[in-house]
């Protein structure tokens, strides 16, 4: 009868460990996730979304299409700091003191359009597409560079 009790704590002590095992497993990996984020300097992304990368984007966008129309940004594009106007219809100007040493016009016409919370703006200028884009989190827009860096986009 002995045998049997410990044959049947066994077994239930090997189903308890079975059907913990992926609860336990999903703690530790959460932790893990945590403590690899914390330690990876906290701007960079490593891998996906931005989102997940950077908690400042996780608010729900504050800025639409009728609150952005007729707003102008400071977007650094290469190395340098253009003011970006955000027209109606779509239509978004350029302006640098250099684009009238460049294209003999005092701005630079491109395009633009709002897809929830992402901004993208295209231009093109000798030959040569620009193509941009931000995010809106809150009111405060960002641009994310490659490496999943945020930086602040100043509104003028």
């Amino acid at each position: 009868m002995d045998s049997n009790k410990v044959l049947i704590g066994f077994c239930v002590a090997l189903v308890v460990a079975f059907l913990a095992f992926p609860i336990v497993a999903s703690k530790v990996r959460a932790q893990n996730s945590a403590a690899t984020s914390s330690t990876s300097g906290g701007g960079a992304q490593t891998a996906g979304d931005p989102k997940t990368a950077n908690p400042e984007l996780n608010q729900p966008p504050l800025l639409n299409e009728g609150n952005l129309i007729g707003s102008e940004w400071q977007v650094q594009v290469d190395q340098y700091k253009i003011k970006v106007t955000l027209a109606a219809g779509g239509i978004a100007y350029a302006t640098h003191p250099m684009a009238k040493a460049m294209t003999g016009m005092d701005y630079i016409e491109g395009r633009w359009r709002l897809q929830y919370d992402k901004i993208f703006i295209n231009a093109s200028l000798g030959g040569n597409e620009y193509a941009i884009e931000l995010r809106i989190s809150g009111s405060k827009v960002f641009a994310v560079n490659k490496k999943g860096g945020l930086s602040e986009v100043k509104r003028f």
